[in-house]
């Protein structure tokens, strides 16, 4: 880990350690360690949380505490961590263990991927670290019902009061006060002398998605488009994402953008220095505290769409973390009718009058000119050669996602480009693949480079990774790919997906399992070759009336586009005319 990202890193684990200050934390160690009193217990979970919970208390003292274990110990295990002893996720099973203890934010994701792989001992109980203290409920209800008070004293709205008061949490509903303050003082606002100030914030250049939505905000004289503010990924033991990348990406879009943390010192530009009146997330997983959802409501409306078109099952999409973030947007733009109703479970917002079902904005790229560069870059020769496209998915580990195969594909398909020059590719890895491959083990940072530098080498051949893929999209002719995302992004397009199943993969929602009819799915590498020749050269591409038939029933797309649905609703909720 470099010492830049440690820094980064810090600034998570101090929010935690103010957590642990403020709140009556030691009374919840309390309660759990007079639960399991004579237990013995395995703490599961050691990210940046377990640090600063093993820094702030001595759990020994509370529990009997038999070891330690985390999926990162699954190809590299030291024998001790914090002072306590470490199992690999797959050895404690028939360790004689009474009770696993959960000690990070997400702890149904953890208990689902125990239980889908069956590395729990058995009559093995399951808690977590995060249940609250019965005065800690008590408190919640008291500030609950004077928030309710409040909302209902501003709007009078007493049936949605009451709706609140049974589907809202303290924090939801103060967003919602706040929302009503930030909505009633941007109508009398003088939109020509002060227009509203728009800021998207972006942690990966490879995600964003915002492009229409960006355009008409910014030939709208009522709005100010901020620069693009990058935020670097603190996540445990990844990297940050490389903000010199991110800036020069939206450089050459003509974009401003700017370092979020331009010290490179931890400390975060705080986002109310630039006065947003609308604040645009890229993604729904963890920001800090002065970045959330709760302290933006204060000043700026906060909102989100999808970095990916959502084609995984509940389990895989949610978490603890995207639902705080999710409950306290002001809105939420969903792909379909349908994904609005998967979001509502997903990320419990059912009720929160949230979700607008406006389309994905990445489709409107579909209605834009190609840009000549991306042309060139399928090194077609003197004649234009049938266009592939291999996007591996990063989740070579077992952290639940489990999509990519490329630690059994990544040769198959290199050998197969150099012996088939008669086919042009592009191989579009997934920005994350190269961390992966480097922290689990499998390719060094050399050995991933000469891949690269391999697939780049070739007379028929180039490698993509960035953000504006969409234009590899519309010139190829085939894709080929283990990943999620992709799958509803490139179906639009109506070509033809061969998809890379694996039984271990996690599951589809019920649009992914419609969409995964129209795949070409091969049993095997072998089948491979005469599918790809089938599909390109033979013209034989059976289910092309499927997916159009898919693309007609489950897409939504509206006539103008999806930006300005976005913008539109936006104008409207704010009286701009």
């Amino acid at each position: 880990m470099t010492q830049d990202f440690k820094k980064f890193e810090n600034k998570e684990y101090t929010d935690y350690i103010n957590l642990f200050k403020k709140s009556s934390f030691k009374k919840r160690l309390e309660n759990l360690s007079k639960k399991y009193k004579n237990k013995k217990v395995l703490i599961y979970g050691n990210g940046i949380f377990f640090d600063a919970l093993a820094d702030s208390f001595d759990l020994n003292s509370y529990f009997n505490i038999k070891g330690v274990s985390d999926i990162r110990y699954l190809h590299n295990k030291p024998d001790s961590y914090k002072n306590f002893k470490v199992f690999n996720p797959y050895d404690f099973k028939n360790e004689n263990i009474d009770v696993i203890i959960c000690s990070t934010i997400n702890p149904a994701q953890i208990y689902f991927f125990m239980k889908k792989h069956g590395v729990m001992p058995d009559k093995c109980l399951f808690d977590s670290f995060l249940d609250k203290t019965k005065n800690e409920v008590f408190n919640d209800f008291m500030l609950k019902n004077s928030l309710l008070l409040k909302y209902l004293k501003l709007t009078l709205n007493i049936p949605k009061t009451l709706k609140y008061a049974l589907f809202l949490n303290s924090d939801e509903i103060n967003s919602k006060i706040n929302y009503l303050n930030v909505i009633k003082n941007l109508k009398k606002r003088n939109k020509k002398t002060h227009p509203l100030r728009v800021l998207f914030i972006v942690e990966e250049n490879a995600k964003w998605g915002y492009q229409s939505v960006y355009d008409i905000l910014k030939n709208d004289p009522n709005f100010e488009v901020l620069p693009v503010l990058c935020y670097p990924i603190i996540t445990k033991d990844r990297e940050y994402y490389s903000q010199s990348e991110n800036i020069e990406f939206f450089k050459n879009l003509g974009i401003e953008a700017v370092d979020g943390c331009p010290k490179n010192d931890g400390n975060f530009t705080p986002i109310d220095t630039f006065k947003p009146d609308i604040v645009f997330y890229q993604q729904p997983w963890y920001v800090l505290d002065d970045w959330h959802p709760c302290a933006v409501s204060k000043y700026a409306l906060s909102c989100i769409v999808s970095y990916g078109y959502s084609s995984i099952d509940v389990k895989s999409w949610g978490s603890i973390a995207v639902q705080n973030l999710s409950g306290n947007l002001w809105k939420m733009f969903c792909e379909s009718p349908y994904h609005k109703t998967f979001y509502e479970k997903a990320a419990k917002i059912k009720h929160k009058e949230i979700l607008k079902t406006t389309g994905y904005p990445k489709m409107d790229y579909y209605k834009e000119p190609v840009n000549p560069y991306f042309e060139a870059l399928w090194k077609d020769g003197k004649s234009k050669r049938p266009r592939i496209i291999w996007a591996p998915h990063h989740s070579i580990d077992q952290r639940g996602l489990e999509m990519s195969n490329f630690m059994e594909h990544y040769r198959f398909f290199l050998d197969f480009a150099k012996n088939n020059k008669n086919y042009s590719f592009i191989f579009k890895p997934h920005p994350m693949l190269e961390f992966k491959c480097i922290s689990e083990g499998f390719m060094t940072k050399d050995e991933y480079d000469t891949y690269i530098q391999e697939w780049n080498t070739l007379e028929n051949a180039s490698v993509w990774d960035k953000g504006d893929y969409f234009d590899i999209f519309k010139t190829s002719d085939i894709l080929i790919t283990d990943c999620s995302s992709f799958l509803g992004e490139y179906c639009f397009s109506q070509k033809p997906i061969i998809f890379l199943d694996k039984n271990s993969r996690c599951g589809f929602n019920d649009f992914g399992l419609k969409m995964k009819k129209t795949f070409y799915i091969p049993q095997n590498l072998d089948e491979i070759p005469q599918m790809i020749y089938d599909l390109l050269i033979n013209k034989n591409d059976y289910k092309k009336e499927q997916r159009i038939k898919l693309i007609k029933q489950e897409y939504f797309y509206p006539s103008g586009g999806v930006g300005k649905m976005i913008t539109e609703f936006i104008r409207k909720e704010l009286d701009i005319q």
